[in-house]
């Protein structure tokens, strides 16, 4: 069944309308978790070496971060003005996707890395070019008592993405890789365009001033306190997720000490999968039926804190696994109500893809800021530690990020 725009038939979503709504998503993310988790890693250990590859993933993750900081909210903004014929978020998606599947493809012929990064920080525009668009469609669409649920079915689809992310790399050559994830992007794209067609916006747009168009970035702390304080507690959140994200492969590789961490890795994150998919949608409708966002987003980030802490000091690769399915748990909570509670906090409606793009921000940022971190301190542990030591280290900053970001979920005070 065919999606259609609240302002053209407001009606509650079914099921068959939530897949579609989220299916670019889980495209998407299968994309980034593949890059990010596994393919460039192993790229990085091939092109700088074993002794640098970490310092080399951290300044490559840390630059296309600001690229996609800068990009979403910008997109995003143009979306919203939008007067065309097919739709605001639909143009924008589809060049977006064809710009990244282009050089997806582009980035599987290259094995030098100056070429590599160009590529890299090329597909983040293109990507953010799709997905600032795309994430207006959920404020777009969904109803405000369903939108726990689309939350949770977004977080369904980032959890089987995940797993397919690093599933795909598992059995398919580098190169094949990159093919098949753009082929995805395609299909991803395919599926919530027709799953979701879009009623062209009637209205005119404002006239355009530059003056307003940039002084529209900027959301008053005073009079949208929460979104600000939505938008840390993400951002806080995030930067544990990061680390431990970007960082799994290595940590396997020194603290664990396997030599092939691809298996390990494939356990650790098809626990985490099957775990997030008991509390995703569970919270999600919990939250929805009991108008409890911060409860589920609290709990979510402290569960993830206690597994965190739990990969510092284990030597057992049971344990990893123990400890995956637990973060799991916590991961699936946090996800279900994220999105919910930043739509439920949104500011302007008439600007839901630029104000989107800026709460994004908040994971871009993060992505930014953990990596800055994770190079500096491990540039730095190189001089003094073991890698294994220096690991271990590492995820214990995490358990302060996922902690911290738990706590100023209490300072929102308008969704309960």
């Amino acid at each position: 069944m065919a999606v259609r725009t609240r302002t053209a038939n407001p009606h509650r979503l079914t099921v068959d309308e939530n897949l579609a709504l989220s299916f670019f998503w889980l495209t998407s993310t299968a994309q980034w978790t593949a890059l990010l988790i596994v393919v460039v890693p192993q790229l990085m250990l091939a092109m700088v070496g074993a002794n640098h590859a970490g310092s080399a993933m951290s300044w490559l993750t840390a630059a296309g971060a600001l690229v996609a900081s800068a990009a979403k909210p910008l997109f995003g903004a143009l979306s919203d003005r939008s007067r065309h014929p097919w739709g605001r978020r639909r143009p924008f998606m589809l060049a977006g996707v064809l710009g990244t599947a282009a050089l997806l493809v582009g980035m599987s012929l290259t094995q030098q890395l100056t070429p590599f990064l160009l590529l890299y920080l090329g597909l983040q525009i293109f990507s953010n070019l799709a997905t600032a668009p795309y994430q207006a469609l959920i404020p777009d669409v969904v109803p405000p008592n369903q939108r726990g649920a689309a939350s949770g079915y977004m977080g369904l689809m980032s959890q089987i993405a995940v797993m397919g992310g690093v599933l795909i790399p598992t059995f398919l050559s580098i190169r094949a890789t990159f093919e098949v994830l753009a082929a995805l992007q395609l299909l991803g794209l395919a599926v919530t365009l027709i799953g979701v067609p879009e009623a062209p916006e009637l209205s005119k747009p404002t006239r355009w001033s530059g003056r307003q168009f940039l002084r529209a970035f900027w959301i008053s702390p005073k009079q949208h306190r929460d979104w600000w304080w939505v938008f840390t507690t993400r951002l806080v959140i995030m930067l544990g997720f990061s680390t431990l994200e970007y960082y799994l492969y290595y940590y396997l590789h020194f603290v664990q000490h396997l030599a092939n961490p691809h298996p390990m890795l494939d356990r650790a994150l098809i626990a985490v999968t099957l775990a997030s998919l008991i509390s995703v949608l569970s919270a999600g409708w919990l939250s929805d039926r009991l108008k409890r966002r911060k409860v589920m987003v609290i709990a979510g980030g402290l569960i993830m804190g206690v597994a965190a802490l739990g990969f510092v000091f284990t030597h057992s690769l049971a344990m990893v696994t123990l400890l995956a399915v637990l973060f799991g748990f916590g991961y699936g909570a946090y996800l279900s109500t994220d999105w919910a509670l930043a739509v439920d906090v949104l500011p302007y409606s008439a600007q839901a893809a630029k104000d989107m793009g800026l709460w994004s921000i908040s994971q871009t940022i993060a992505q930014t800021i953990a990596t800055v971190i994770a190079g500096l301190f491990l540039t730095m542990a190189e001089l003094h530690w073991s890698n294994p030591t220096a690991y271990r280290a590492l995820f214990l900053i995490t358990t302060v990020y996922f902690v911290a970001g738990s706590a100023l979920v209490t300072r929102v005070k308008t969704v309960r």
